[in-house]
Order: C-alpha cells, then structure tokens, then sequence
C-alpha cells in the first residue's frame, strides 16, 4: 500500500518578552516568509511550551527579565537579546535582526550554541577571536551605517496606452485603438483578448508616449470580426501587464505611494506572462505579507526597478489591492519621492526589465493579414 503521508514540517514555539511592537512584527514579518521551521509567536496566556523565549535585554530590568523567565520556563532556551552583551553566561542574539542570518541564530541557538561566555578565564581563551570577530563587526557596521537613497518617480495611467486598454477591457464593444490613424491594437473584452496590429517594438515605443490623443473606433459584430477572436492570440491580462511593465520603466504607479500598504490577493500565472525579474519572489512575500514600498525595499535586496515594475503590473491587472493609503493627499500629488535603505556591499548590474518579449507576441502565422488587413483600412477610413 503506498504511503502518502507527507513530511511535516517541524513548529517551534517562540515567546517574546519585553520585545517592542516594531521588532515584533519584523519577527513575525520573517516567520512567515520562513519554510523549513514553522517558527509560530505565541503569548503566556496561550499554555504553549516555548521552544525559543527571546527576552529584549535593553531595557533596565531586562538582566532580571531573563532570569525570571529562564525561571519560568526551565526546559526553554531562553536568549538574551539585545544590542549589548549580558553581564551573565546567556544564550545571546544581537541586534539589530538581519534577515540573512536570523534563522541560522536562531537553529544555532536551538541546538545549544551561540552561548555568551561572561566567565573571565574562558574570555581570556577566546581574546585573539574576539580581536578578530571585532574588526568583523566593524566593517559590518561601517556597512550597515552607510545608506543609499533614491528618488522614486511617479506616473499615472490616463492619457497613455496602458490606460486605454484598461478602459475598454470594462466596456462590452470590440474596439481598436488607433494613433495618428493608424491601428495599434482591438480588444476583444468578450473573449478577454488583443489582437495586435503593430509589432512589438513599436508597441513598446508607444508606451513613452503620454497625454496622448489616442483614437478608438468600434468594431461591428459581424462573421469577419468573430474570426478575429481566433486570430487573437494574446490575452487581455498579458498584454495589460506587459504594457504596464514598458509604461512604468522603473517609476511608481499612481495611486500607489512609498507608504501605501499593498498585498497581493492572488498569485498571477507567471507562465503566461512576461517575464519580470523577481516576479516569483516578490510574489511570495506580497502573497503572505500585507507591506509598504518603503518597507519592502528596506527588507528585500531586489532592483527598486524590478520592484516597481511589478507594482505597476501586478496592480493594473488587478492581482494588487490597496490594504491602507497613509499618505497625505498633499503627499500624493508629488511626483517624486525618496527611498532610503542600506547601502548593499557588492553593487551588481542588472539587465533592463521588461524589455522582453512575451511569449504570446503573435507568430508570423498569427499576425493580421487579409481579413484584418481589409478591416484595418476600413478603420483608417480607406
């Protein structure tokens, strides 16, 4: 008989004490975005046993805090944590929390290590260690102390391309857009999809294009029209999506702000869209983590490029909600905005998202000729 029993995974009980709201909710934050422990926070009114109390050693009673807690919970590994070593031996975390070695710490500190020796003689032993560890740390803080900032630019969808398409994806008529009276593309809302009449690159060229005074004519239900549905290759999401990639370029879509908390509400189908770098990552944390952009940009070393054109195309599909606008209405009307976060060590270059191809850019087979040929001239008013 085959088993089908799956593996699961291991939960530890974490205990905070005296660890104020914002640390908190970084831990939480992290706990979640966590998947080889199921690391779970839990109160004292819970009756749980903690595997993990992590009591905050900065505040003045935070020594007796400890003691009264590893009282408490004699079975518990109970971690000093604060920015300062304690006065006693301790299983000790410092601070400040860093995502890319929290959890080996913390596996660390389950299995009896990271352990503050305060005994004079086993200091002593450990001094040419603790001289080099030291000149570590302060290269890690010279690191951590040095911040980069940068301007974050705004736009909006009306007068563009991408805002077009998104107004006739809501009406029920086949329509084509036209610029300059020529044929850019029709959207066939009640089939959910785009037949192209430009190639792709002087699609994306029209994406720069703002304030534009775009033309729409309807196209007539009729057996013709209805055979261009099966021409139309590609679907009103992808094309949607890979217009608001080329419109963003890098900026912040609007109504969306720096401190905007945002969550994805469903995980889109990557494989039938173009491709964005750290889609999937971004992905997994939104999916999980409701989050402001000045936050997410803080937490994630990820292109702030790549990050908002993921913003702007997980939002003009729909897959982004808005969970809370803190911004003033002031504040919204600027154009620009500054990000700050730690500088990185290593600056690495990245190759320019959105730039391309989707996978559903119709074939030479697939691309308009005869019947649409003879409707485009018909639109043009030949």
């Amino acid at each position: 008989m085959m088993n089908n029993s799956i593996p699961k995974v291991k939960t530890a009980y974490v205990l905070l004490v005296n660890v104020d709201d914002r640390q908190t909710a970084m831990l939480r934050m992290a706990f979640k975005m966590y998947n080889s422990v199921n690391y779970q926070l839990i109160q004292p009114e819970d009756n749980l046993q903690p595997e993990l109390i992590l009591v905050d050693g900065d505040a003045d009673d935070g020594e007796e805090l400890w003691h009264k807690a590893k009282k408490k919970f004699p079975d518990a590994v109970v971690v000093f944590f604060g920015r300062n070593s304690p006065s006693f031996t301790a299983p000790y975390l410092m601070k400040p929390i860093r995502f890319d070695t929290l959890f080996q710490h913390l596996r660390n500190l389950q299995q009896g290590n990271g352990v503050w020796l305060a005994d004079k003689a086993a200091a002593q032993k450990e001094t040419a260690n603790e001289k080099a560890e030291s000149a570590v740390h302060q290269t890690n803080n010279t690191a951590e102390h040095a911040h980069q900032s940068v301007t974050v630019a705004r736009f909006h969808t009306q007068g563009t391309l991408l805002g077009m398409v998104q107004k006739l994806a809501q009406q029920s008529e086949d329509t084509a857009i036209l610029f300059d009276n020529k044929p850019v593309l029709i959207v066939f809302p009640s089939v959910e999809k785009v037949l192209l009449a430009v190639e792709s690159d002087a699609l994306q060229q029209l994406c720069m294009q703002t304030d534009a005074e775009w033309q729409t004519k309807a196209v007539p239900a009729s057996a013709p029209t209805a055979q261009l549905h099966d021409k139309a290759k590609l679907t009103l999401q992808s094309c949607i999506w890979q217009l608001s990639i080329w419109t963003a370029r890098g900026r912040l879509i609007e109504p969306i702000t720096p401190d905007t908390v945002i969550r994805l509400k469903a995980w889109p189908n990557m494989t039938r869209l173009a491709y964005l770098p750290e889609a999937m990552r971004l992905s997994a944390f939104l999916v999980r983590t409701p989050v402001a952009l000045n936050t997410l940009y803080k937490l994630l070393p990820v292109s702030l490029e790549d990050v908002l054109n993921y913003i702007a195309a997980t939002y003009s599909i729909g897959a982004l909600i808005v969970e809370q606008q803190l911004t003033s209405p002031a504040a919204q009307q600027e154009k620009e905005m500054v990000l700050t976060r730690k500088a990185p060590q290593a600056a690495t270059t990245k190759p320019a998202s959105g730039t391309q191809t989707t996978e559903h850019e119709e074939s030479d087979e697939d691309r308009p000729k005869g019947l649409l040929a003879r409707l485009m001239g018909r639109l043009r008013g030949n």
